[in-house]
C-alpha cells in the first residue's frame, strides 16, 4: 500500500491484481492497494511533425502536429513521432491512398508544401539510375532513391563505351544530356526508371551514328554528335516516357592508347603546319600591309606635290593679276595726270591768250597800231626794246 501522485499535464495507468486497468489524469493523488502504477510516456509533435499511433485493434492513426499523445498501453500498441515531408518549389510528390475494395487512388502534391500523410496514404519512392560518386560519367542502377521529384531541367554526363567504327576502331564517346520532365502521369504509367530508358536510347543512337563511319570520317563528323537530329530514338523514347530532350553536348572521345598516341602525333603535326601557315600568312599580310602603306604614302605625296604646284600656279596667277591691276592703275593715273596737265596747260594757254587779248585790247584802246606792234614783236631781235610814245603815255616792249 502506498500513495502516488500524478502531476498536472501527465497521465498514468493503474493495473490491479486481476489485470484490469484504469487511466488517471493529473493532477491527482491515488492510493495503491495490490495495484501497479505506470507513468505514461508523452509524445509531442510540432507543426512539422506528426505522431503515428498503432491501436490494439490494428488500426493506425496519424495525428498532425502541434499535438500531444500519451502512449496508453490500454489503447495503443506503439507510438512514434515522424517528420513531415517538406516539398520545395519546383518539386512534387506522388501519393497513393488505399480505398475500400483494395483499390488505390493517386494524387500529385505540388510544392512548396508540407505533407503529412494520412493513415491510408503512402508516398511513391522513385529508384532511378544515379551518378556514381567516384565517376560522374558512370550511372549506377537504383542508386538515386527519393520521394520528392524535381521538375526543373536537369542533366547528366555519360560515356558510351565500346563503340566500334566500320574499320574496327574501338571508341568511347563522351556526351552530356540535358532533359526536362513535361508529363508526370505519362512517366508514372510507362516507366519505373526513365533515366535508364534515356541512357539505352542514347547508346543506341550513338552506335547507329558511329557504326557506318570510319575513324577518319568520325573525326570529321564529330560536330554532328551535338545535333539533336542525330538522336531520333532518344527523342522518341523521351517523348514516350514524358520527358523532353533539350540538347546533347559532345564532350569528346577516347580511343586506345596507341591509336590515341598516333592521333596526338598527327594532331601535333597538323597543328605545327597550321601554325607555320598562319605565320606565313601573317608575314604575307604584313608585307602587303607595308606595300599598301607605301602606295598610300606615295599617293599622298603625289597629291601634296600636285596641290603644291597648283598653289604655286594660283599664287603666280594672283601675282600676275595684281601686277596687271597695278600697271592698269598706274596707266590710269598717268592718263588722268596727263589729262590734268593738258587741261592745266590749256587753261593756262587760254588765260595767257586772254591776257594777251586784253593787253592788245588795252593797246588798241590807246590808239596803238596793234598789227605793227605784233609785227615788230615777232621781228624784233632779242634784247631789243621798242618804245612807242604818244601824247598821253609811253609803252615799252621788249623780247629776250
Amino acid at each position: 500500500m502506498k500513495f502516488k501522485t500524478v502531476r498536472e499535464g501527465d497521465q498514468a495507468v493503474i493495473l490491479n491484481h486481476l489485470g484490469q486497468g484504469r487511466l488517471v489524469e493529473g493532477p491527482e493523488r491515488v492510493f495503491l492497494f495490490r495495484e501497479r502504477f505506470q507513468q505514461l510516456t508523452s509524445y509531442t509533435a510540432d507543426r512539422y511533425k506528426y505522431i503515428v499511433t498503432q491501436e490494439n485493434n490494428g488500426c493506425i492513426l496519424h495525428k498532425p502536429g502541434p499535438c500531444q499523445v500519451f502512449h496508453n498501453p490500454l489503447e495503443h500498441r506503439a507510438c512514434t513521432k515522424q517528420d513531415a515531408q517538406t516539398i520545395d518549389a519546383n518539386h512534387l510528390m506522388v501519393v497513393y491512398k488505399r480505398l475500400k475494395g483494395g483499390e488505390a487512388q493517386r494524387r500529385i502534391i505540388q510544392g512548396p508544401a508540407v505533407f503529412i500523410p494520412e493513415a491510408e496514404e503512402w508516398a511513391h519512392e522513385f529508384q532511378w539510375h544515379g551518378t556514381d560518386p567516384e565517376n560522374k560519367t558512370r550511372m549506377v542502377p537504383g542508386l538515386n532513391k527519393f520521394t520528392c521529384l524535381s521538375i526543373i531541367p536537369d542533366n547528366f554526363y555519360y560515356n558510351v563505351n565500346e563503340v566500334r567504327t566500320s574499320d574496327d576502331t574501338m571508341l568511347t564517346v563522351k556526351v552530356m544530356l540535358f532533359y526536362e520532365i513535361v508529363d508526370i502521369l505519362k512517366m508514372l504509367d510507362t516507366t519505373h526508371d526513365p533515366i535508364a530508358d534515356l541512357i539505352n536510347a542514347l547508346c543506341a543512337d550513338v552506335i547507329s551514328f558511329v557504326g557506318p563511319l570510319t575513324y577518319e570520317q568520325f573525326i570529321d563528323k564529330t560536330s554532328l554528335i551535338s545535333c539533336l537530329d542525330t538522336y531520333p530514338q532518344l527523342q522518341q523514347r523521351a517523348e514516350r516516357v514524358g520527358f523532353k530532350v533539350q540538347k546533347v553536348v559532345f564532350r569528346g572521345y577516347h580511343a586506345s592508347d596507341q591509336l590515341q598516341q598516333m592521333q596526338n602525333s598527327a594532331i601535333e603535326s597538323r597543328t605545327q603546319l597550321r601554325l607555320q601557315r598562319e605565320i606565313e600568312e601573317q608575314e604575307q599580310k604584313l608585307a602587303n600591309f607595308k606595300l599598301n602603306k607605301l602606295q598610300e604614302r606615295s599617293s599622298i605625296q603625289q597629291s601634296m606635290e600636285i596641290k603644291r604646284a597648283e598653289h604655286k600656279q594660283r599664287l603666280a596667277a594672283l601675282v600676275q593679276k595684281h601686277n596687271l591691276e597695278m600697271e592698269e592703275l598706274k596707266l590710269r593715273q598717268q592718263l588722268e595726270l596727263s589729262s590734268l596737265e593738258t587741261k592745266v596747260q590749256m587753261d593756262y594757254k587760254e588765260a595767257e591768250d586772254a591776257q594777251k587779248v586784253k593787253h592788245l585790247a588795252s593797246l588798241a584802246s590807246i590808239n596803238v597800231d596793234v598789227t605793227k606792234y605784233l609785227t615788230l614783236q615777232c621781228d624784233t631781235p632779242a634784247h631789243e626794246e621798242i618804245r612807242v610814245v604818244n601824247s598821253r603815255q609811253e609803252v615799252t616792249s621788249g623780247s629776250k
